[in-house]
């Protein structure tokens, strides 16, 4: 390749970051639509906000794929070939449009390991943003309902993912880190006396309850 395999790399790991992050925030939209968790909505709106997260989704892969049509990198027109340490730098034309992205990690393209690194970062960056939306999106809803519906509250007990429906992720946080803990314990004798129920020396021993 006549580039610098670390240049071809940064150009694959920021498209790829941004590739990751659209994809992961457009997918969780469509799932906390599905799920009725408000606190995680982009949009005040349940269509509205599950339309919007197949469009992130969808322009994810579009811009991703179409990036070499206006962006210089490794794929100059008429350069695209099997080997890609012989590619020019450049922008690609739709003949080569398909092969643009098929360049060996050692000449640049993104390995697994920086692909394991960047897609979790850019999925906690979907959640966080999708976090600060829900707790906007109620705060000004619930301010638009009037003084007597602050933001934040709820009479509800409910936590985990039911909670965020109608709290967002700030405010749900603290119940359901305390109803937790309240829960911990049970939940771990409960567990841990059900595994013992079906240990595996108990059922060669011809012991189980069972």
């Amino acid at each position: 390749m006549n580039t610098d395999p670390m240049v071809v790399r940064d150009v694959f790991a920021s498209h790829y970051f941004l590739l990751a992050f659209l994809a992961s925030l457009g997918t969780m939209q469509v799932a906390v639509t599905i799920s009725g968790a408000r606190g995680l909505w982009l949009t005040p709106y349940r269509a509205m906000t599950r339309w919007l997260g197949i469009a992130l989704i969808v322009t994810g892969f579009l811009i991703f794929f179409a990036q070499p049509l206006w962006i210089e990198g490794p794929w100059a027109a008429g350069s695209v070939e099997a080997d890609s340490v012989s590619r020019e730098w450049g922008q690609a034309d739709w003949a080569d449009l398909a092969g643009a992205r098929n360049v060996n990690d050692i000449h640049g393209g993104l390995d697994g390991t920086r692909q394991a690194i960047w897609f979790p970062l850019a999925a906690v960056l979907a959640f966080a943003t999708s976090a600060l939306a829900g707790a906007l999106n109620l705060w000004v809803f619930k301010r638009a309902e009037g003084p007597a519906v602050q933001p934040g509250q709820d009479d509800s007990d409910a936590d985990g993912l039911a909670g965020l429906a109608g709290r967002s992720y700030f405010s749900n946080l603290p119940v359901s880190w305390r109803k937790f803990r309240s829960e911990v314990a049970d939940v771990w004798r409960t567990g841990l006396a059900s595994a013992d129920r079906w240990s595996v020396f108990k059922v060669i021993l011809g012991r189980s309850p069972e």
